[in-house]
């Protein structure tokens, strides 16, 4: 009897759309010679029939092939003759690959002695330490799926991702296990693997971190395994039963977690291949990175940006990386003097940090050979290019636009195609067209519309939620929710369809904020927009309606605050809180964020006039 893999509709035809056929590739190279003016061919104006992008690849990049590997074969293949080349840094310890890999085999060994299976998702809720970039690869290896969770998110948020995917185990930092313990038995988890930050550090800094960082004593080690005792666990299992799980195609491997413009919680999920390849265009657009380079990894693990662009992608390519759990500003002088990174991959945030820091004023930085910056907005961009440029840095800063379902990049802006306003072009076998909202068909050059994506990057789909999965894959093109137009062959993104904040780089949904403050008793309606801050790029601001019978009191205000501090992650805590007796609203009777946030700007300019 013959097994018949079932697919749904919508992954049929992701997959029928998604390969780079040479059928792709020869159209792509008789695109480029129109775009040049070598030949001459009709020219529809719409920028996904026309490429004129392609005139900045060479013929080599349009015919490359795509790697067909999981992502830690991928990795280590590609260092297995530099064994002795440097992986991670962690507070002035190195590992070496070799190191590297032998403490992803002993992971992979306490996975399996702990009863994790090919298939099975495990939990990860960590910041940047070795031991979340250990047990990434580690699941990887055996076939298992990590499920990647911020370690700053509130209690029914860590409930509802864990919920999401059934996880029966989770490798938390110590800091949140307690919040884990409380809602274990609300979920199906097993077992928790308690991971301190100071596990790998030098034995020096192990000793002196207890006095320097907060205590987290965890109140019921009950099903609580402390990570030196999971890897001791390992010796369990003989090396010989830890073979690498097979690659397959679109199977997956990764899941990361998105409100979307709608702030309902997605899984999206993502395949070796996506993230793979996602390295692979990336090299075709930038050949600044070179075997025994330094990167910093500040941007977080459990983040696509962070994961493969500040993780997964240096390592595949040699680079070290120095993974900061939480970035202090006082430490970038130290930094800077002491580590000479090579390397910047950030968020406008951590520019700014930079820019502003008094510290760095006398320091050469000449060593610096690639910036990077995600997120919205780069209004920063100038100050950033001419601070380096006085630090003896000529390294214009690259940029690009991207999200989750396609792992943090579709665009890239780079050299000659780095124009100030835009964020570049389409990486090498992606393909982006600008939809009319109304009508759902393609617009010309010029014309702003919503962004639709197709290529390699791009999720396998939404977790579990086919209504998403329907309402977001249009014949293989994914719907984004941004709008944008080309011009020239690059692509210039204008805004969020939805009313999404970014603070500090980071999605914060008012749609969850809104739901938590309207739990209260008290609280008959609330909305929530972004407000410009002067660090954070934007923060929540709530505007609050109370019930009938119920005044503003500085106890009530306190009740709400409270709740937002217990339910939400420190991003989406209301950074002001207005009362109203009503809200604006639409002609259908909803509330309006834009007439908020029209007002609220309107105040803005009218204080600065003043």
């Amino acid at each position: 009897m013959v097994n018949l893999k079932v697919y749904s509709g919508v992954e049929i035809l992701r997959s029928a759309n998604k390969l780079y056929t040479e059928i792709d590739k020869n159209r792509n190279l008789y695109l480029k010679k129109v775009a040049n003016g070598e030949i001459f061919g009709n020219l529809s104006g719409k920028p996904s029939l026309d490429k004129e992008w392609l005139r900045y690849y060479t013929d080599e990049q349009i015919m490359i092939d795509m790697p067909e590997m999981t992502i830690y074969n991928y990795m280590r293949k590609n260092n297995l003759n530099h064994l002795n080349s440097i992986a991670l840094y962690y507070f002035g310890k190195r590992t070496t690959f070799e190191d590297f890999y032998k403490k992803i085999d002993d992971c992979a060994k306490g996975l399996v002695a702990n009863g994790v299976t090919p298939g099975q998702i495990v939990t990860i809720c960590m910041p940047n330490t070795p031991e979340a970039v250990i047990a990434f690869y580690a699941l990887n290896k055996i076939g298992a799926v990590a499920n990647m969770i911020h370690p700053l998110s509130g209690r029914d948020e860590i409930k509802y991702f864990i919920n999401e995917v059934d996880s029966k185990l989770i490798i938390a930092i110590d800091s949140v296990v307690n919040q884990i313990v409380e809602i274990m038995d609300e979920t199906k988890l097993q077992k928790i693997v308690s991971v301190s930050p100071k596990n790998s550090m030098p034995m020096i800094k192990q000793i002196l971190y207890p006095l320097k960082a907060k205590k987290n004593k965890i109140t019921n080690k009950e099903n609580v395994i402390e990570w030196n005792k999971f890897i001791q666990d390992s010796l369990q299992v003989e090396s010989k039963l830890i073979n690498e799980y097979p690659y397959e195609q679109d199977r997956l491997a990764v899941i990361l977690h998105t409100g979307g413009t709608s702030g309902t919680p997605k899984g999206v999920k993502l395949s070796n291949d996506n993230f793979n390849c996602m390295v692979e265009q990336f090299k075709q657009n930038t050949c600044d990175f070179s075997r025994g380079d330094r990167l910093l990894a500040i941007m977080p693990v459990f983040h696509g940006f962070g994961l493969c662009s500040s993780v997964h992608l240096p390592l595949s390519l040699g680079v070290e990386i120095n993974l900061i759990p939480k970035l202090n500003k006082k430490d970038l002088y130290k930094i800077f003097k002491k580590y000479c990174p090579n390397h910047l991959i950030g968020v406008p945030t951590f520019f700014k940090a930079i820019i502003g820091d008094k510290r760095l004023k006398k320091i050469d930085m000449s060593y610096i050979k690639h910036i990077v910056s995600g997120g919205d907005k780069n209004s920063i961009e100038n100050e950033v290019n001419s601070f380096f440029r006085l630090h003896n840095c000529f390294v214009k800063m690259s940029k690009g636009y991207g999200l989750s379902e396609a792992v943090a990049g579709i665009t890239f802006a780079h050299g000659e195609y780095n124009d100030e306003e835009s964020v570049g072009i389409p990486m090498v076998a992606s393909n982006i067209k600008i939809v009319s909202c109304e009508t759902n068909e393609e617009l010309d050059n010029n014309e702003i519309g919503e962004i639709w994506i197709k290529g390699p990057s791009v999720m396998l789909g939404y977790y579990n939620n086919d209504k998403a999965n329907s309402e977001n894959f249009v014949n293989g093109w994914f719907k984004t929710g941004d709008m944008g137009f080309f011009k020239n062959g690059l692509l210039y993104f204008k805004q969020r369809r939805g009313n999404m904040i970014i603070s500090s780089g980071v999605n914060v949904y008012p749609a969850n904020i809104e739901k938590v403050i309207e739990s209260h008793y008290a609280v008959a309606s609330c909305a929530v927009i972004g407000i410009n801050h002067p660090y954070k790029e934007q923060v929540p601001k709530a505007y609050v309606v109370l019930n009938e019978g119920y005044e503003y009191s500085e106890q009530l205000q306190k009740e709400i605050e409270y709740l937002c501090i217990t339910k939400l992650n420190k991003y989406s805590i209301p950074y002001k809180y207005e009362f109203r007796e009503l809200l604006p609203q639409t002609l259908l009777g909803k509330i309006s964020h834009r007439e908020l946030m029209e007002e609220n700007n309107y105040f803005v300019k009218k204080l600065k006039t003043v």
